[in-house]
């Protein structure tokens, strides 16, 4: 298995895919380049073949920076959403945690971060852990079928270097770590590892042989992730993990279509050719007014001066001098460069969307505000396509691989503390019973309404006693909410701004105002506000007239 790992990485660092006739692809030598742009490098170095040095004209990171900008979205965008009346509470209480966790979890840089890659590279690959998740950096991610649709149809290797302590903390889950660590000799350096982490499609015979078992079948594939190592700059020597996997353990997002490659176009490759060539007018004009920033003259008369600016001191007279003129130094094609620099960065804009309305510039003067109005709506269209694409991508992220830590680990003392209201608590107690109700009414069997809530209350009684009970029933009841409740951050599951236009519409026309009470409190619920905990007018009992 290590043999095959490392052919893998060879083919990947070296093949060239043929994605189409004529047109070929190699992402290794994308993400390369790629980090040569954003960190404004020449590969051949900053000075050109006559020792000038080389300047970077960087014009795609303050557009990768408006992009950012107008796609942003925080966490607190992101919400919890159900079409059961009934799942309220537990929703309310949900959210609640989900915010605790986002924050504890640093997961708005996080997601910041995530916003980047997307625009930077046109790509996030998210991978799951033990912890919750973390963004796979593209330079240490082999994606072996690099024209596969989908991260489902291909093989992932994982490159990351890893410290001896970083090594040692695995000992419970990896094995033959003490042999990896034994294979460094000592040195004054201190030991690092490199790890290769391979998640993806092996026969079942590859599997046995990586546990150090025999037998398996060579024609049946299953997914495995098989986990080798070895010391920082040279070849694995040792399988640490080898196990059978249910699903891959990626999540995936991309900016643009696909174009028979998995590694879609993101900014920096969208405007390679806008970037060379404002390298390349911007160094031709540097060069030029260097040369046309100095003063000549010219003469016939050998015996003047060779400098007039350090050879002659103040008040001298020069006399005899034939046909003394200065040299026309300015350069000839200086307005045909600027001409093709404006011109190079109206394509930068026009690719990457980046006009004055997006980016917060001043419009042209005598530009209409209605036009402008339009311009900026328009503009803001991709935006909203763009944040919906990494944003649905997020939802079964957090759907799939965070709620159901959060709402597994919420128990009564979290609400307590979440909501800081001893009424919410008993509000919880309240809920895990119902939810035991509602679960077991198939068992009770048929009874009246006070019987039922007889057992209700016996039920609350032994909840509030018994912390074995309460556990279950915490356990019963959020396993019971979760396959009703939604994550929504771009509003894709539900349109919660039209919803709430037409209660207010609704509202406005009814007039009967038990009816317009309960509208008006459905609005306030789809906003998220508990209505419950408000102050509302007691009704008075209706007085008898004696006659």
């Amino acid at each position: 298995m290590i043999n095959k790992i490392k052919r893998e990485i060879e083919n990947y660092k070296s093949e060239i895919v043929q994605i189409s006739e004529d047109n070929s692809f190699s992402q290794y030598k994308l993400v390369r380049r790629i980090m040569l742009y954003k960190n404004k490098i020449y590969p051949k170095g900053k000075l050109d073949s006559q020792g000038n040095y080389k300047y970077w004209y960087d014009i795609v990171a303050p557009r990768v920076d408006s992009e950012i900008k107008n796609i942003d979205f925080d966490t607190k965008d992101i919400t919890l959403d159900s079409d059961a009346p009934k799942d309220f509470i537990p929703l309310f209480f949900a959210t609640s945690g989900l915010r605790e966790y986002l924050r504890d979890n640093g997961e708005a840089e996080k997601l910041n971060e995530s916003i980047e890659q997307f625009t930077e590279f046109g790509n996030v690959l998210w991978k799951k852990t033990k912890e919750g998740y973390e963004s796979c950096d593209f330079t240490d991610t082999y994606i072996l079928n690099q024209t596969a649709r989908t991260i489902e149809d291909t093989a992932v290797i994982e490159r990351k270097v890893i410290s001896a302590s970083q090594l040692r903390s695995k000992a419970d889950i990896w094995n033959d770590t003490d042999k990896l660590r034994e294979s460094f000799q000592g040195t004054d350096k201190a030991p690092r590892f490199e790890i290769y982490e391979r998640n993806g499609e092996i026969s079942e015979e590859e599997l046995r042989l990586a546990q150090g078992k025999s037998g398996g079948d060579k024609e049946k594939y299953l997914l495995a992730k098989v986990i080798v190592g070895g010391l920082e700059r040279e070849d694995p020597t040792v399988i640490l993990y080898a196990e059978e996997i249910k699903k891959m353990p990626y999540k995936e997002a991309h900016r643009g279509k696909f174009s028979g490659r998995w590694f879609r176009v993101g900014m920096y490759e969208l405007l390679f050719d806008e970037q060379t060539r404002a390298n390349e007018i911007g160094n031709q004009i540097a060069n030029g007014l260097k040369l046309a920033s100095k003063t000549a003259y010219f003469t016939k008369d050998k015996t003047v001066a060779q400098n007039i600016l350090t050879d002659l001191e103040n008040g001298d007279i020069l006399t005899g001098i034939e046909n003394l003129g200065q040299v026309n130094t300015r350069m000839p094609g200086f307005d045909q460069l600027i001409a093709d620099w404006n011109r190079n960065l109206q394509q930068a804009d026009k690719l990457a969307n980046s006009f004055e309305v997006v980016t917060g510039e001043a419009l042209p003067s005598g530009t209409p505000f209605k036009l402008g109005e339009m311009l900026d709506q328009n503009s803001n269209k991709l935006f909203n396509y763009l944040r919906e694409k990494i944003g649905i991508a997020f939802e079964e992220l957090i759907q799939d691989w965070v709620l159901d830590k959060v709402m597994g680990d919420l128990k009564a003392k979290d609400i307590l503390r979440l909501t800081g209201d001893a009424e919410y608590l008993n509000r919880y107690y309240q809920l895990l019973v119902d939810s035991w109700y509602i679960n077991n009414l198939l068992y009770i069997g048929p009874h009246d309404p006070e019987m039922g809530t007889e057992m209700k209350a016996q039920k609350l009684k032994e909840v509030t006693k018994n912390k074995n009970t309460m556990a279950k029933l915490e356990k019963e009841m959020w396993k019971g909410v979760k396959p009703r409740v939604r994550v929504n951050i771009v509003g894709e599951n539900i349109n919660l701004p039209a919803e709430l236009e037409t209660l207010k519409s609704f509202i406005q026309l009814e007039q009967d105002p038990i009816r317009r009470t309960a509208l008006i409190t459905k609005a306030m619920s789809r906003k998220g506000i508990d209505v419950s905990t408000m102050p509302k007018t007691e009704v008075q009992p209706m007085q008898t007239v004696n006659k």
